[in-house]
């Protein structure tokens, strides 16, 4: 079993940052081993759940058209191996999402701020796509504990001031008990976690689902992108690394009540403590 691809959790981080850090365009897009199953799973919930996982307006095709021509100038340039093959879709983003791995998500200006114009979103974790359409970033983050009051803000400057040439990556990690990638839901509230989850065997039952955000805007329409890639590793999956284990442990201490309730970590922390406790022991 290998270790995760990315451990957002490491030194115990927690709640939710900006946490923005520049990348080499080279490392924009993640393309793996797991390329094929995913693009399957985009073609079969584009024929099964079409609304909840694209919406578009029309002032968007022109940023979508420029999106497309970057990823497959992408593509050529750094997986030259990759075979470009486009699906036949009207949509421009459509079209691009099934080249990548990578959900991508369109936002425009609107009046002072950026609102959600565009989007393919196959790996939702625990939001709505449909509900979230034409949010603007606030709205998009409302339920995100402190959002408004010490990050909207600054993500809002940020937006503004985003330079043309830089792109940037961030990362989200929660607990989930299922591997699946499309996990819509309208209200995060409505998440029930199953009682059936103990020490003995929440490594098993328990995945860790960390998201890989980036944030690049487009030279001549200067919409703005994000792209963001979703990787689901099972719990046991860090139970051969004791600093990993230690790590988590310590990232699931500094989450807030709120934050703990917002991830649905609250309802299967005990469990969790309780496996990644006996894990470091060993």
């Amino acid at each position: 079993m290998n270790l995760p691809k990315h451990t957002p959790y490491r030194n115990g981080n927690g709640g939710v940052k900006v946490g923005l850090e520049p990348i080499n365009e080279s490392d924009w897009l993640e393309l793996d081993n797991l390329f094929n199953s995913e693009i399957k799973l985009k073609k079969e919930l584009y024929k099964s759940h079409s609304e909840q996982i694209h919406q578009e307006l029309n002032q968007s095709i022109e940023s979508q058209i420029e999106l497309l021509e970057i990823i497959k100038k992408y593509l050529r340039e750094y997986y030259p191996n990759h075979q470009i093959n486009l699906a036949g879709y009207k949509s421009p983003l459509k079209e691009a999402s099934l080249l990548v791995q990578e959900d991508l998500v369109m936002m425009l200006p609107r009046d002072e701020e950026y609102f959600l114009a565009a989007a393919s979103l196959c790996a939702p974790s625990n939001w709505s796509l449909k509900e979230k359409f034409k949010d603007s970033l606030i709205g998009l983050h409302r339920e995100v504990p402190n959002y408004g009051k010490k990050i909207g803000l600054r993500v809002n400057n940020f937006f503004s001031n985003l330079p043309i040439e830089r792109i940037f990556q961030r990362f989200n990690w929660s607990i989930y008990e299922s591997q699946k990638l499309f996990q819509p839901t309208q209200n995060k509230s409505l998440i029930k976690r199953s009682k059936t989850i103990t020490k003995d065997n929440a490594g098993n039952r328990l995945f860790i689902r960390v998201e890989r955000q980036t944030i690049r805007r487009l030279v001549e329409t200067k919409a703005i992108v994000f792209t963001i890639r979703v990787h689901v590793d099972p719990l046991f999956s860090i139970k051969n690394n004791p600093s990993l284990l230690s790590d988590l442990l310590m990232a699931i201490d500094n989450l807030s009540k709120d934050m703990k309730r917002y991830k649905s970590i609250d309802q299967i922390e005990i469990p969790l403590r309780e496996w990644l406790t006996e894990e470091i022991k060993k």
